[in-house]
């Protein structure tokens, strides 16, 4: 075990930078996992689909930046506050009575299995947005629940595993629900909860003895990790949009709306996201298109859906369509979004701009939708769209929010400040974006020289 701990160790925010980037890396994993299985009780449980799981670049290089998470309110939580919390986490994925539904079932299978019913909860929206009948690649259900990972641990309708005791390994049961990890029966939404209630409290169980017996896995921060891939964890943007999830659905059940906090700019301003702190993988001064332009912006990972919210008070100056090339944006009325056709748009897509005070101005791009006409008084927080990723060409959802001061665009990451989000130096995503200008700058600077020396020797040929 002392061995397979210090190979754990070693295992810096380095080694983890390497292994994303290196086209040996994966195979680098995966000798680890190999290496790992012969000196473990059991073979290494992993993911069986085809397309499987890949370590992200939103994530942070050290993950000791984030702050303790939150504790979850005492006692059970209330039926109807929590309902309405996972209500609104799901908005417009599911009806609000079967997600409903949901919410009682994750409240009891929580309370049977022993774990925490936010976390359950904030999984079932992280893994299919609240739809039960969700069939990937990746699992089944609520949860994406892979049956194949867990049938060494089924027997005699029980889950059956080992956690680790001093230098020994105990083993320990949990009870399943009649028919156990069936496909069928995982469609069936307070049958998939208690099983994937129990698979959680199991992981939890397992987890500190898990990161000490398995080599290979990445520095993470929970059980969380281990839903998701497996006894080798090799990418941590899932366990970290888990926790962003279950903040969420805290401060909804709280009803808690954050505080302004004051800024250089002579403005108070709350995060456009809920669920601070939030990863902003890419800042200003990134390349885009090959470097044909600078990114304005900061882009904040977010999910499709999810409300985006004004930074601070203010009038809403534009509501429409970003257009290509140097075409005048388009306003469009909210209600007319669906009705009016959509032209190619241009990199922001659908965005909102809010005029704050005389020359500082906040924009909101990418969403998938907006409420808000042009004029509008908003405050603080109030949700003025959701996340999209409209303009888009390559990259997953999230909001680019751009601050302008004066016809300036500013970085808005030192405005919200780092208990609002994290800033793009902190991720690996951002070090990939530095590698990638660095790499283009080169290139440029030797087609300069090579069209320097060309000339030179033309110049030369014509002199003789």
């Amino acid at each position: 075990m002392g061995e397979n701990r210090r190979r754990r160790d070693a295992y810096n925010t380095w080694d983890v930078i390497f292994l994303r980037l290196s086209p040996f890396g994966a195979a680098a994993l995966l000798a680890a996992e190999v290496l790992a299985v012969a000196e473990t009780p059991w073979p290494a449980r992993r993911r069986h689909s085809e397309d499987g799981l890949r370590p992200g670049v939103h994530e942070l290089k050290d993950i000791r930046r984030w702050p303790a998470e939150p504790v979850s309110p005492p006692g059970p939580p209330d039926p109807s506050r929590f309902r309405a919390a996972l209500s609104g986490l799901c908005e417009g994925m599911a009806t609000a009575r079967a997600i409903g539904h949901v919410a009682d079932n994750v409240r009891e299978a929580a309370a049977e299995a022993g774990v925490d019913p936010f976390l359950l909860g904030a999984l079932v929206y992280r893994a299919s947005r609240c739809n039960p009948r969700l069939q990937t690649p990746f699992g089944i259900g609520l949860l994406q629940i892979e049956p194949r990972m867990f049938a060494a641990n089924l027997h005699g309708g029980k889950l059956v595993y080992q956690v680790q005791q001093g230098e020994a390994w105990a083993e320990r049961t949990r009870p399943l629900p009649r028919g156990g990890l069936h496909p069928m029966l995982l469609e069936e939404p307070r049958h998939h909860l208690r099983v994937g209630a129990a698979l959680l409290g199991m992981w939890q169980d397992q987890h500190p003895g898990i990161d000490q017996a398995f080599a290979g896995s990445v520095p993470h921060r929970s059980a969380v990790a281990h839903f998701g891939w497996g006894d080798v964890v090799r990418g941590t943007g899932g366990e970290d949009r888990a926790f962003t999830a279950r903040r969420r659905l805290i401060e909804r059940y709280l009803d808690k709306r954050p505080a302004p906090h004051p800024t250089s700019l002579g403005i108070a301003v709350v995060s456009p996201l809920q669920g601070t702190p939030r990863v902003a993988p890419s800042g200003p001064g990134e390349d885009r298109e090959q470097g044909a332009r600078a990114h304005r912006g900061l882009d904040i990972d977010a999910t499709t859906g999810e409300p985006v919210g004004s930074l601070a008070d203010g009038v809403v100056w534009f509501a429409g369509f970003d257009l290509p090339g140097r075409v005048r944006p388009k306003p469009v009325p909210p209600e007319e979004l669906g009705q009016t056709p959509r032209p190619p748009m241009g990199a922001g897509g659908l965005f909102v701009c809010v005029r704050h005070t005389e020359g500082i101005f906040s924009c909101y791009m990418h969403l998938s939708s907006y409420r808000v006409h042009i004029n509008d008084r908003v405050k603080a927080g109030d949700c003025l769209g959701a996340v999209g990723r409209s303009g888009v060409k390559s990259s997953g959802s999230h909001l680019h929010l751009e601050i302008h001061v004066k016809g300036d665009a500013v970085d808005p990451a030192p405005i919200l400040g780092p208990e609002l989000v994290i800033p793009p130096q902190d991720t690996v995503a951002h070090e990939l974006a530095l590698q990638s200008k660095k790499l283009r700058l080169k290139h440029e600077r030797r087609v300069r020289w090579r069209a320097h020396l060309a000339a030179r020797k033309d110049a030369s040929a014509r002199r003789e």
